[in-house]
């Protein structure tokens, strides 16, 4: 089941210091459904939050 976190939700954990897929999913509740958006988060952590349009298949914003 996705729980439909947004591209802005993820970035803003990112940037809060989330380092890890677990400190991202704690943060937001990313990854913890159906697990399909782990390894965009994994690409969004390695470039800092900074990849635009990384999280393709996720909503934008709420």
């Amino acid at each position: 089941m996705c729980i439909a976190v947004t591209e802005h939700e993820i970035r803003e954990c990112i940037h809060a210091g989330a380092r890890t897929v677990e400190e991202v999913s704690e943060c937001s509740m990313a990854g913890t459904g159906c697990g399909g958006c782990r390894e965009t988060i994994a690409m969004l952590l390695e470039n800092k939050g900074g990849l635009a349009g990384a999280l393709d298949g996720l909503p934008r914003s709420a």
